[in-house]
């Protein structure tokens, strides 16, 4: 299993510094055998917006 971001579903989110929107949260890097790489932050509106532009720039 590969390595994912877990976002709590207890988060609260915060405005992000680029999109400006509520959708900043806290989530956890975590190995495939479930260990705890460190934490990171996501936006899940550019996480989002960056998805749809990529798949609009794929031939």
């Amino acid at each position: 299993m590969p390595n994912r971001v877990v976002i709590s579903r207890d988060s609260k989110p915060i405005p992000c510094e680029e999109c400006g929107l509520p959708a900043l949260h806290v989530a956890r890097l975590v190995s495939g055998d479930g260990a705890l790489l460190g934490q990171t932050l996501v936006c899940t509106a550019c996480r989002r917006h960056r998805s749809e532009a990529a798949a609009i720039a794929v031939p």
